[in-house]
Formats: C-alpha cells, structure tokens, sequence
C-alpha cells in the first residue's frame, strides 16, 4: 500500500498515512501539480482513464520527496516528459467528496507549469491528452459543475 505525505493547515509535514485511508477520511496530504504549456499559451489536459479531465501531469508526493522532485517523476511517469525546467507558480488546496465511493479528499498542492510536448503517455493512468485554452477550460468548468473536472484541477487551474 502506497503512503502518503500528511500535513497541517499550514503545509507542514506531520507525518505518513496510507493513501486509501487519506482519501477515506479527508487527511489532508501532497500533491504536485504541472501544467504543460506551448507556444501558442495553451495548456495541455490530461483524460484519466476514468474519462475525468485533470491537470496535465500530477501526483502524490512520496515520503522523504519533496514536491519538485514529485512533479519531475509525475512528469516522467505520466508523459515521458524529463530534463525541463520546471517554474512554481502557486500552491493551494482542493477538498473534494465522492458520493461515488464515499470518499473524502483533501490535498495541500504546489504548482508548476513547463514548455513541453508529451512524449509517452502512461497506458494504466492516462487515456488521453489535448491542447486547451486555460481562459476557456476556466469559463467553461464554472458553467459545467459536473464530475466531468477532477476537483483538484477546478483548483490549480485559478493560477494559470
């Protein structure tokens, strides 16, 4: 089972905790957050494989890494993406609950965003991934308050 990095109100680290109970019980715990931009300033969004759309790459933070380290594995792992020059632009707090499975989630995020292109997508994690405009992803994901935004991504997006 994987651990996660649990935190305080203020981000600190207090300690580890299973990730399946974190997400059971609203355990506030990291993630890392990465936007993939091009030339023309669009984001690139990621399809998960449930169907939900969600940041271009992200992922918990593991014990003993921190969350710059867990943005460049997420980018490797998600997207094959490495050796890009990462830049934090924010960090925040999503707080979703899942009526589907009862679950309560509460993550401590930092954000970075990146120039990439995509070269692998994850076959297990990622169906799919796009080009969007973050202006019109924004407008749209206030007027559409369905399932159809992972929550967390509803969060992130505010600082692009």
């Amino acid at each position: 089972m994987t651990d996660v990095v649990v935190v305080n109100d203020k981000d600190e680290v207090i300690g580890t905790m299973p990730k399946d109970e974190a997400h059971r019980n609203g355990t506030p715990h990291r993630i890392a957050v990465v936007y993939l931009e091009n030339k023309e300033g669009k984001i690139l969004i990621q399809v998960r494989m449930s169907g939900s759309l969600d940041h271009s790459s992200a992922g918990h933070v593991d014990p003993g890494e921190s969350y710059l380290e867990a943005a460049k594995r997420e980018l490797r792992e998600e997207l094959g993406v490495e050796n890009v020059e990462l830049t934090e632009i924010g960090k925040g707090k999503s707080d979703e609950v899942y009526s589907s499975d009862g679950g309560h989630r509460v993550h401590a995020f930092q954000i970075y965003k990146c120039k990439a292109d995509p070269v692998k997508l994850q076959e297990d994690e990622v169906q799919d991934v796009y080009w969007a405009d973050p202006k019109a992803i924004f407008k749209e994901m206030s007027e559409d308050q369905s399932l159809k935004y992972c929550g967390g991504f509803r969060e992130s997006l505010k600082f692009i």
